[in-house]
C-alpha cells in the first residue's frame, strides 16, 4: 500500500512550544529591565506564524498572490520505485540536472517546461509524473545510492517501526525505554534538546492523576492536614503517596 504521511494535530502542541518561548523571552526581558509583563498566546496566532514562512509564501506579495492549486504542488513527496517508496527533491537547477543525468533522461534538460525552478513549479504535475515513471524502473536501494552519490536529496519512506529501528535513531538515543509501575515497559522520546552541563533524562513515566499533588503542595508549605481538607472539599484531586504504589 502507498505510504500515508503521519497525521498530527499540530496547533495544540505548537502553541505550548510558542508559549514556552514567549515565557523565556519575557523572563529575559525582566532580568534586563526589572519589569514583568503579561504574555498572550493564542492557538490561531501560533499556527499561522509557524506555517507562514514555509507554507504561506504564496500569499506574501500583496496583489500578486499565488493560486492555491499552484501553491499545493511545490514540494516533491512520495515516489514509488520497483519495490518500495522513497522521497526525492529536484527543485534546484543542480538537483534537476543531476537527476536527469543519473536517470538517463538528459533529453529533459532541453525541455523548456523544466528549464528553471519557476517553470518546473508551473509544470509540476508533468515533472512529477516523469520522475515517477523513471523511478519505477529500479529498486529503492539502488535509487537511493545512485541519487545520493549524485547529490540529489533523497531518503527512504519509513514506517513508524522502521523509524524506531533505524541506525541513526538508535545512535542518537532519542527513543528510550523504561519500566512504568502500572503500565509496564514503555517506549518514548526523550527531550530533544541536549544540555552540556545539565543533561536531561526520563526518570519516570507519566504520573497518575493526582499522584504528585501532595508532594507539590507540601513543597510550597501546605501541611498534610490542609491538603486533606482541600481534597475533602473537592478543591483538588490527589492521591496520597502510599496509595499510588
Amino acid at each position: 500500500d502507498r505510504p500515508r504521511l503521519i497525521r498530527t494535530i499540530l496547533p495544540d502542541k505548537l502553541t505550548g512550544v510558542t508559549a514556552a518561548q514567549a515565557v523565556t523571552a519575557a523572563l529575559a526581558g525582566r532580568a534586563k529591565t526589572g519589569e514583568g509583563q503579561h504574555v498572550k498566546v493564542s492557538m490561531l496566532d501560533s499556527i499561522i506564524a509557524f506555517l507562514w514562512s514555509s507554507d504561506m509564501g504564496g500569499q506574501t506579495f500583496v496583489g500578486n498572490e499565488v493560486s492555491e492549486q499552484r501553491a499545493a504542488t511545490f514540494i516533491d513527496l512520495i515516489y514509488e520505485t520497483k519495490d518500495d517508496y522513497i522521497t526525492v527533491s529536484t527543485m534546484t537547477n543542480v538537483q534537476w540536472k543531476s537527476f536527469c543525468e543519473v536517470a538517463g533522461r538528459e533529453d529533459l534538460l532541453a525541455d523548456e517546461r523544466f528549464a528553471t525552478p519557476a517553470l518546473r513549479d508551473r509544470n509540476a504535475d508533468a515533472r512529477l509524473n516523469l520522475i515517477q515513471e523513471v523511478l519505477l524502473e529500479k529498486p529503492a536501494a539502488e535509487w537511493l545510492q545512485t541519487l545520493d552519490d549524485a547529490g540529489v536529496p533523497c531518503a527512504p519512506v519509513l514506517t513508524r517501526k522502521q523509524m524506531i529501528d533505524h541506525p541513526q535513531i538508535k545512535a542518537s538515543g532519542i527513543v528510550v525505554e523504561h519500566d512504568h509501575p502500572h503500565a509496564g515497559r514503555l517506549r518514548q522520546a526523550r527531550p530533544a534538546a541536549r544540555f552540556e552541563s545539565t543533561p536531561t533524562s526520563i526518570r519516570q513515566g507519566a504520573p497518575l492523576l493526582g499522584q504528585h499533588t501532595y508532594d507539590l503542595l507540601a513543597e510550597v508549605g501546605y501541611s498534610e492536614q490542609e491538603i486533606d481538607a482541600m481534597v475533602e472539599a473537592d478543591v483538588l484531586h490527589a492521591q496520597k503517596p502510599d496509595e499510588t504504589g
